[in-house]
């Protein structure tokens, strides 16, 4: 954070106005349909990281028009929020399947529920649809944004750790696709700890700690604080199953050409990593 906001409430926090309860970051479970909830947590992530981005940059929150806005409040609310990311999933072109999505909505099935481990209602988002679809939004809503990317899969140890910390640096939140490159983590709420796991899902990297000297990633997931050990992190992505896991953030930026040229390039990272996994080795 610079220091003209270092008095500013954690830009993490989102504040429950009923009950008070605090979640740090966004949670996809509170889209307002189940389909939204089921492939919702590219949005979540991507609005984390521009509820930060707007936070830190004042003249950035002073352009930002529409629902966009509220994200960068001093004191954000659930309800907020999900005012929020319910337009933002509705502009950001999720690709849901027609017909069993409906299906999903109404027949009010639990998120993971058996009767759809097979048969999704959506195919999600890839980091290209999240990069494009976020891009597009915030241009539509007053910003133009410019984006950074790494693919994960196979990265070297040093060059994977030096995006995560620039990026914090920069934009204040680097968003982390994990493939199916499944990986501990560890969540934290209030006093309460507990083990879970994370594969096929968006998280938002807050920041990088230190513990018995290695470095500890925090990520916003879920609605809650998570930690997972770099090293863990980085041996994920050392196999083919990690194809396109990727990192990326987003930066103010001023220049229309480059914001065209960033959709251009997107198109690309989906195929390379495609390619990437057939030959088991980098190719960006």
């Amino acid at each position: 954070m610079n220091d003209r906001n270092k008095d500013r409430p954690d830009p993490f926090i989102i504040v429950d106005e009923d009950t008070g309860e605090q979640f740090y970051g966004g949670r996809q479970a509170w889209f307002e349909r189940h389909t939204m909830t089921f492939a919702g947590c590219g949005v979540v992530a991507a609005a984390n990281a521009m509820r930060v981005l707007l936070c830190m940059n004042p003249k950035l929150y002073e352009s930002a028009k529409g629902k966009l806005s509220i994200l960068g409040n001093v004191i954000v609310t659930k309800a907020e929020y999900t005012d929020v990311i319910n337009d933002m999933y509705r502009h950001m072109f999720v690709m849901e399947i027609p017909g069993i999505n409906l299906l999903y909505d109404k027949g009010n099935y639990p998120y993971g529920s058996k009767m759809f481990k097979f048969l999704a209602p959506s195919y999600g988002m890839t980091a290209a649809s999240v990069i494009r679809g976020l891009l597009r939004y915030a241009k539509n809503n007053g910003i133009l944004l410019h984006h950074r990317y790494l693919s994960a899969a196979y990265v070297d140890y040093d060059r994977g750790l030096a995006f995560i910390k620039e990026g914090l640096k920069q934009s204040g939140a680097v968003i982390l696709m994990t493939c199916y490159n499944r990986h501990p983590i560890t969540l934290h709420q209030g006093k309460t700890v507990s083990q879970s796991s994370m594969k096929t899902h968006f998280a938002t990297i807050t920041g990088v700690t230190e513990e018995n000297g290695e470095p500890v990633i925090r990520l916003s997931t879920w609605g809650k604080l998570a930690t997972v050990p770099y090293r863990t992190l980085h041996e994920s992505w050392q196999k083919r199953r990690a194809y396109a896991s990727a990192l990326f953030c987003f930066l103010p930026e001023t220049s229309k050409a480059l914001y065209r040229a960033d959709i251009r390039r997107s198109v690309s990272y989906t195929p390379v990593a495609a390619l990437q996994t057939a030959l088991g080795r980098r190719m960006m």
